[in-house]
């Protein structure tokens, strides 16, 4: 902890300046730990995910190492031993979610790519904690990843769009994954503004390949939910559809935002002016452009210097107005409004002076002088604080850099009333990153050598460094190392205390020069601008939505008919696997927990409430589920399959060829033609008049232990997206593809039941059911209607019904849910990690062409000895190629390393 605190080594600074006051200053001393009192009631947590690569193949596996740490000291975080990482399709679903111990800050899993659960497509990759929550999503780990299907023959898309007017004009290319022309085609053709059909059609590819349509727009249609759906009209065959977002980025839509030094523009102040320019695909963009004043005067001119931000100067004038003018593409002119000119108020500049010092300029025009306090903070920790009087003048405040750690350092001007009027940002860099140098034992490799590296970190100042660390080595041929993405140091230092998502963060780290130091500080001045909308809490007086998860437990409240608390109640806690068996009782608010379980997978647990008396009649019982967090879209996601990264097909290629070899090694004699056999699923316990499994479709245990917490119409919505439910004559009807569905639950048909279907529809959730059958045809449907094949003679799909055989595990769930006291809880159970598969070869191994791994190596677990030394090694595949290897990690006492290395293979 000691080195710890070095990272301050002022903890508080008072300007001496002639306007800054001693340090006897009571309201200056309140506001400063006001401040800090913050930090301490509502800590902040960060979180920062290694991952071997970006791109995958259906059949590989992400493998990830979990940094969490406090983000004032950025030592690891104690509050939190529980981790969720989750990965989201492009409708914001989450298709697969792990819980991760987290030890000492540390944790490491992988995440496996079933083509049965996760499809090809483009995904986000999140991972928070629970108390993380309370904080919004700007600290939740985000990253974009994309999986391509092995052996698949959909065609890849090359798409333009163009737009005159209210008409776009589609170019689409369809290939196949040869990359030869997908001709004479016929499709069926659909645009999309959101789930709206907005024009529908049939085409056909031409002999190159393409297609070429024209559609209208209806009047202020924005291109942001526009999608082009092509599904082949191929009669007989069930055929895949493609999904072509319109990507149009019109110049005309640019979205231009002016954000003051400070938050305002004062009459009379000058004023430094940052900016940001968005395209329509969310992506910055090149502009340059003239500012007016109302009388059509040109006062100053702008230009982006990187990412579409930039910044001007302007002396604005109380009562005027200010606009800017963009030229567009083609001639064509744009006009946008500045904020306001306020005719008093305070404004807050910044600026570095050389390597070691920052000029601060307050400047107030107010009707009465007033006293001002400038608190300086990093991480949530005062660093620098000054009571400022303008009896005394308000000269520029020149502050040491050395007082604050690398990172962004905020500087909060208040008035005499603690309210906070202005903020700027501003990036600090001690240059005290950790050095972490790699050196491998040849020059070149051949195919199945062995590959022994040896790290070196040391600080600084060349003192050797203990810490735990990362390591994933790739082949070039397959995966696209970013090395302007995310990374460690720019995460935990930089980009998780911005709104918004930062595009290329490593730009800005990976050489210094003088450029990049502005376009850093353009980039603050936009993302890290806060305006009006303070959200500093004066009155820390807030109690968490969200509480810290510091170890699994099992938290629930029994309750008696009325909805009180029942105290000293006993509780029961069953388990098979893990084989458990506890007891406890309640306390004065009915309340319960069971602490020092391990959740292992398919956990299931029994828990049972009973009085002093052993009855449980009218008792309530409840667990506290987890409930997880919805996540706003942040990027709109192009799908693999258009503008593909020729990467990702040959590490496609490579599986699909790696997989056909092994098959053919492993095989003896002449391969026979594939044969695929069907297992039946049969439900146990069903009260199918077929027989369990007579059905059409079959929904198990394994499809409802997917589902978990989903109602049965959540449930019954996602897996068939043709299921809904309608009123006809005030009474809710469900039907699937437009036939009307009749339920049965545990052989008892619903509506001889006294009760309404929507209360079990509502009631019921995936953890209460078995199975579910499904049952259309004339063979299994005449069981239920010895009249179905006359009912459904010649008549519209709607009259025709289907059956729906639901078993629960009560037996009884037609009238009961469950039995009162008791309760099933199934968490999500621990994803305990895997030893990434590492083959060992001799000199006599013969090369088979079955190891075309695209992460060659992965290794989570690198701690550093007392010399900072450690070791590391691996066999090189069977090509030839270029690999790049990639090492992140930390001290555990705030300071960071990352590193690159390439190693050739021939």
């Amino acid at each position: 902890m000691k080195l710890v605190y070095l990272l301050f080594p002022i903890a508080l600074i008072f300007a001496c300046n002639p306007g800054a006051s001693g340090q006897n200053n009571p309201r200056l001393t309140s506001l400063m730990n006001t401040v800090n009192g913050i930090s301490k009631q509502l800590p902040v947590e960060k979180l920062y995910l290694q991952t071997d690569k970006e791109n995958y193949v259906q059949g590989d596996t992400i493998w990830l190492k979990a940094y969490l740490l406090d983000a004032d000291y950025l030592i690891p975080s104690m509050r939190s031993g529980l981790l969720y990482a989750e990965l989201d399709d492009v409708d914001n679903n989450c298709i697969k979610r792990m819980l991760l111990p987290v030890i000492n800050g540390l944790s490491w899993g992988n995440m496996a790519i079933d083509e049965k659960d996760i499809p090809e497509g483009s995904y986000t990759l999140r991972a928070y904690t629970n108390w993380m929550r309370n904080f919004g999503e700007n600290y939740v780990f985000k990253k974009n990843i994309y999986v391509a299907a092995t052996g698949s023959q959909s065609p890849l898309v090359v798409a333009g769009f163009k737009q005159v007017n209210n008409n776009i004009r589609a170019n689409i290319l369809l290939t196949g994954q040869d990359r030869q022309p997908v001709r004479l085609h016929d499709l069926q053709v659909r645009v999309l503004n959101g789930k709206r059909t907005l024009f529908k059609t049939k085409m056909s590819t031409g002999v190159d390949g393409r297609l070429d349509l024209n559609f209208n727009l209806p009047n202020n249609t924005p291109a942001k939910n526009l999608s082009i759906v092509t599904k082949e009209t191929i009669k007989g065959e069930e055929t895949r559809s493609l999904t072509i977002p319109v990507m149009l980025n019109r110049p005309e839509n640019t979205d231009l935002q002016f954000m003051p030094e400070g938050g305002y523009m004062i009459g009379g102040i000058a004023a430094k002016i940052g900016f940001k320019a968005i395209g329509e695909g969310g992506r910055g963009i090149q502009v340059n452009g003239k500012i007016y004043n109302s009388k059509r005067q040109e006062v100053a001119s702008f230009s982006s210097s990187g990412k579409g931000m930039g910044a001007f100067e302007l002396m604005p004038q109380s009562g005027e107005i200010y606009s800017a003018r963009l030229t567009l593409p083609g001639g064509t002119t744009k006009n946008y409004p500045l904020p306001p000119v306020d005719p008093s108020g305070t404004s807050l500049r910044i600026r570095k002076t050389g390597t070691d010092t920052l000029e601060v300029i307050v400047a107030a025009k107010t009707i009465a002088p007033a006293d001002y306090y400038l608190i300086g903070e990093s991480r949530g920790i005062v660093c620098y604080a000054a009571h400022l009087m303008p009896e005394n003048g308000m000269p520029v405040t020149k502050i040491p850099q050395n007082i604050f750690p690398t990172g962004i350092a905020r500087f909060i001007l208040f008035n005499n009333k603690n309210q906070p009027l202005n903020e700027r940002m501003i990036y600090i860099d001690q240059h005290d990153d950790l050095l972490v140098n790699v050196n491998s034992n040849q020059q070149t490799y051949a195919p199945h050598d062995s590959i022994a590296l040896s790290l070196q970190v040391t600080d600084k100042n060349g003192k050797p460094v203990r810490g735990s660390f990362s390591m994933a080595v790739t082949d070039d041929n397959q995966v696209k190392p970013d090395s302007l993405g995310s990374n460690i140091i720019n995460n935990m230092l930089f980009t998780a205390d911005l709104k918004g998502t930062v595009e290329d963060p490593g730009y800005y780290f990976e050489s210094l020069s003088p450029q990049k130091e502005k376009e850093l500080d353009n980039l603050l001045l936009t993302q890290g601008w806060v305006g009006c909308n303070w959200k500093l809490p004066l009155n820390p007086a807030v109690k968490p939505l969200y509480t810290a998860e510091p170890a699994f437990t099992i938290n629930g409240k029994v309750t008696n008919i009325f909805n009180k608390p029942l105290s000293k109640a006993g509780i029961v806690l069953l388990s098979k696997k893990p084989t458990l068996v506890k007891d406890t009782v309640t306390d004065k608010d009915g309340r319960f927990s069971f602490k020092e379980i391990f959740p292992v997978d398919t956990a299931l647990f029994v828990i049972q409430a009973k009085r002093k008396s052993g009855s449980n009649f009218n008792m309530g019982l409840e667990v506290d589920e987890f409930t997880p967090p919805v996540f706003a879209q942040f990027v709109r996601k192009m799908p693999w399959y258009i503008n593909t990264d020729t990467l990702l097909l040959q590490n496609r290629d490579n599986k699909l060829s790696q997989r056909m070899a092994e098959e053919k090694i492993l095989g003896s004699g002449t391969m026979l033609k594939e044969v695929v056999i069907k297992d039946k699923k049969a439900i146990k316990g069903s009260k199918n008049l077929n027989g369990p499994g007579g059905a059409d479709f079959v929904l198990d245990e394994k499809d409802m232990e997917k589902a978990k917490k989903l109602s049965l119409y959540e449930l019954l919505g996602k897996k068939y997206p043709n299921f809904y439910k309608m009123s006809e004559g005030g009474i809710w009807v469900y039907r699937l593809r437009n036939h009307v569905v009749n339920f049965i639950i545990d052989g008892v048909f619903i509506s001889k039941v006294l009760l309404p279907v929507d209360l079990f529809m509502e009631n019921l959730t995936a953890e209460d059911i078995k199975g579910i059958e499904i049952m259309y045809s004339t063979k299994y449907a005449l069981a239920y209607d010895p009249y179905f094949m006359a009912k459904g003679a010649g008549l519209p799909d709607r009259y025709i019904p289907i059956y729906l055989e639901i078993t629960t595990y009560s037996g009884n769930g037609a009238f009961m849910k469950k039995v009162p006291g008791m309760y099933i809880y199934k968490p999500i159970p621990f994803s305990l990690p895997k030893q990434f598969y590492r083959p060992k070869y001799t000199a006599k191994s013969t090369i088979t062409g079955t190891d075309q791994r695209s992460t060659i190596h992965w290794e989570p677990n690198i701690v550093t000895d007392s010399a900072g030394k450690a070791a590391v090694s691996f066999y090189s595949a069977d090509k030839p190629a270029r690999y790049t290897i990639i090492i992140q990690g930390t001290d555990l006492n705030g300071q960071f390393g990352f590193a690159w290395k390439k190693i050739l293979v021939r």
